[in-house]
């Protein structure tokens, strides 16, 4: 309650703290029942209070400078109007409020509180240990609620709309699954693991414990048959998705009457959704019509309007957004949102927030807002006393006034920054980024990537993008398009087409034009530099297209030299690609004309500039020159290159004469041992099975001699009661065979 103090004297006063760390006080302090804390936010004072404005008897007055907190337990609930859970209860409290019943549950020392069952009108508050997977489900009850403790299994993922099942519908097959003799958790379970079908809502009935799973929600049926058919105790559940996970459910409620927009035809997580990216208006709830799938928007919550209005069992559905809590912190998704602290209602005072967002190397951040509204203390919005908004990129300091919609970043990492004084307040930003392709830039790394904005979707209209690709003097660029696909054009020429895309060297070069539809397409440039320009008009729209470029280095790259930019600042980063040398050459004087030959001016030996790379940690960190040894010498290049020649020959001959000596005495070694280990073996070698075994006889003219001492070492061997298992290597004669290889073979086991 921003501009308001409790009337009464705290029991504690803290100074020096921040609103964090005074409720971070209230919750755990033990002296005594902290319920609310007011926060002076130009003396940074902290005052707790063991009482609320909730309290009839306590009042809150008018502060300049103070903010009035209360705790708010309830939030720790899943709310389901005119339903209890049991008649067994743990304890009573009596004439207490929601919030009160909510405190004593959790603050319940002598049981493990899961839960309790409100009486509307009389205030009773009937505490319980059980929760509805381990007690007999639901009961309709009229003016009686039930204050379900939010899990943290697979149940938080669900959504309790009370008694009743999804409705029948002719001709269709509403449940998918089922699955008897489970318990509650694990319907939920099995849910959210099923693969055959898209499970987003369960009936799970506790008579037969049995989970009917299924790929409709409510509103795809028209609404829940609550009827007690065949006296079956069913509860519905329904799956969150991420949207419906922002906001705190309320079944059965609703803030009828100050709804500011309404969408019809709708799910709830798209109504969720709709309320998340609400430009026109700050949307903080909304209720959702099961039966019509319609979605109302509101900037009203129920504490605004004194309360919700309970429904009965007519099944609209209340909703409230959730307040975001972090101030800062690191994204490094490819889309996602954040706001100021206590979004969508007015941030704090003296906040220092940083948001850091980082996105693939060659990408951009594209930042929308839904809204930025900052307190302002003058009339500019950047002024030093004013509460404002910073976006660091690329060491640029980029602040923006109230109501600015978009911001592109030129990086693939950038800062947001919210500062706040002690003076007045506002409901801040929200915002959605998402990473896209830069329209144009200047690439001088041996590697990039580039794309057409919005790829792979469509890209926008009316773009006109110049990508500017510098190589170092005498290096190619190799460039390739993964894909192309433009607007296509039948009868005129390429370079006249709609949407193209222009391939340059130079300015006044012939240029290469690519337009329609291409799978892949490579271009090989003769010079150090190249455009790639791309157009498009203001009707048809495609993919566009992606493509990466890699740096060709001449025979110089060879030997690993890579000419050294005279001007690199001290902050540049030089980034090698397949570069295994240390060193980085430079050329004393760079002739004007890029295509010289490199190989005539280094032959006649030349004064050579040359940087100890290993003074850098690694080769992709940032240059500092005053860290670096620049020496100047006399490169004969054409010696080292004949040495280096020499050398690799010398080194071949000898590796494969160690190769040669090394297979050698290996078959020898083998063919060694092959021979001793046949000529103790008393019984010929059979490689076969016994068909092919006597055929390998009667070919090889084997004598009857032979045949009478293979019968005998048959006699001499082990029984089959002897042996343990069957080893591969015998047949089922247990005879052994020997396997012709120079490994040991095994003696004879037991089978």
């Amino acid at each position: 309650m921003p501009k308001l103090r409790m009337s009464t004297l705290p029991m504690k006063t803290l100074h020096n703290t921040s609103v964090e760390t005074c409720a971070r006080s209230c919750v755990q302090e033990s002296s005594f029942d902290c319920q609310s804390f007011d926060v002076n936010n130009k003396l940074q004072s902290c005052r707790l209070h063991n009482h609320s404005s909730a309290d009839d008897r306590m009042s809150v007055i008018v502060s300049k400078n103070t903010d009035h907190y209360r705790t708010y337990f309830e939030r720790l609930f899943n709310h389901l109007p005119n339903h209890i859970l049991t008649f067994d209860h743990k304890r009573q409290i009596f004439n207490v409020s929601v919030e009160q019943c909510s405190r004593r549950c959790v603050l319940e020392v002598t049981f493990r509180c899961q839960g309790f069952d409100y009486e509307v009108k009389l205030g009773n508050c009937w505490l319980t240990d059980l929760s509805p997977s381990n007690s007999h489900g639901l009961i309709p009850q009229v003016n009686t609620d039930y204050y379900e403790r939010q899990s943290t299994g697979p149940l938080e993922y669900f959504l309790n709309f009370g008694f009743g099942n999804l409705q029948q519908i002719e001709g269709e097959q509403i449940y998918h699954k089922r699955v008897i003799g489970v318990s509650l958790v694990a319907c939920a379970h099995l849910c959210l693991a099923e693969s055959s079908f898209k499970c987003t809502s369960f009936d799970y009935i506790y008579d037969d414990k049995s989970c009917y799973m299924s790929m409709y929600i409510a509103a795809n049926v028209y609404g829940l048959v609550t009827s007690r058919a065949d006296d079956k105790n069913v509860v519905h559940y329904e799956f969150k998705d991420s949207y419906l996970r922002r906001f705190y459910p309320s079944p059965y409620s609703a803030v009828l009457g100050h709804n500011d927009k309404i969408v019809v035809g709708v799910t709830p997580s798209a109504c969720a959704r709709k309320c998340l990216e609400e430009t026109d208006f700050i949307c903080r709830s909304f209720d959702y019509q099961v039966h019509e799938g319609t979605c109302l928007l509101s900037t009203k919550t129920g504490s605004d309007v004194g309360g919700l209005i309970l429904q009965g069992t007519s099944q609209v559905h209340h909703f409230e957004m959730k307040p975001h809590l972090d101030c800062g912190g690191h994204l490094e998704t490819e889309s996602g949102d954040f706001a100021s602290p206590n979004w969508p209602r007015n941030y704090e005072h003296n906040l220092n927030c940083s948001w850091v967002i980082t996105v693939p190397k060659f990408k951009i951040i594209r930042i929308s807002f839904t809204h930025l509204i900052l307190s302002t203390e003058s009339t500019e919005s950047c002024n030093q006393t004013s509460d404002r908004l910073l976006i660091v990129d690329e060491d640029r300091k980029n602040c923006l006034g109230n109501n600015i919609r978009e911001f592109v970043s030129q990086s693939n990492n950038i800062t947001v920054i919210l500062f706040t004084n002690e003076f007045g307040d506002a409901p801040g930003f929200h915002l959605q980024y998402k990473t896209d392709w830069a329209c144009g830039g200047h690439y001088s790394t041996p590697y990039g990537e580039m794309a057409s904005p919005g790829w792979p979707s469509e890209y926008p209209p009316s773009q006109n993008c110049t990508w500017d690709i510098k190589a170092p003097p005498g290096v190619r660029i190799f460039l390739t398009f993964v894909k192309v696909d433009l607007e296509e054009h039948i009868k005129r020429p390429c370079h006249s087409s709609y949407d193209v895309i222009e391939i340059s060297e130079d300015v006044a070069n012939t240029s290469t034009f690519l337009c329609g539809r291409y799978n892949h397409f490579t271009y090989n440039s003769s010079r150090s530099r190249l455009y790639i320009k791309f157009s498009s008009d203001n009707r048809v729209e495609k993919s566009g297209f992606h493509a990466y470029y890699t740096f060709v280095y001449d025979d110089k790259s060879k030997l690993h030299l890579t000419p050294f930019k005279e001007n690199l600042t001290s902050t540049e980063s030089y980034d090698l690609f397949n570069i295994t040398s240390l060193l980085e050459f430079q050329e004393t004087i760079e002739p004007e004309n890029e295509n010289y030959s490199n190989n005539e001016n280094l032959e006649s030996g030349t004064n050579i500039h040359y940087i100890d790379y290993r003074l850098q940690p690694t080769a992709g960190t940032p240059i500092d020159r005053s860290n670096l040894t620049l020496q100047t010498e006399r490169f004969p290049m054409f010696k080292i290159e004949n040495e280096l020649r020499f050398v690799i020959a010398i080194l071949a001959t000898c590796f494969s004469l160690v190769l040669t000596v090394l297979f050698g005495v290996i078959f020898i070694t083998c063919r060694h041992y092959r021979r001793s280990h046949l000529k103790g073996h008393q019984g010929p070698v059979y490689l076969f099975n016994d068909d092919d075994s006597s055929l390998y006889e009667k070919d090889n003219t084997m004598n009857g001699e032979t045949e009478k001492r293979r019968d005998t070492d048959i006699e001499n061997q082990a029984s089959l009661a002897d042996v343990s298992f069957i080893n591969p290597t015998y047949d089922g004669s247990s005879r052994q065979l020997l396997l012709p290889s120079c490994t040991s073979i095994p003696s004879a086991v037991n089978s």
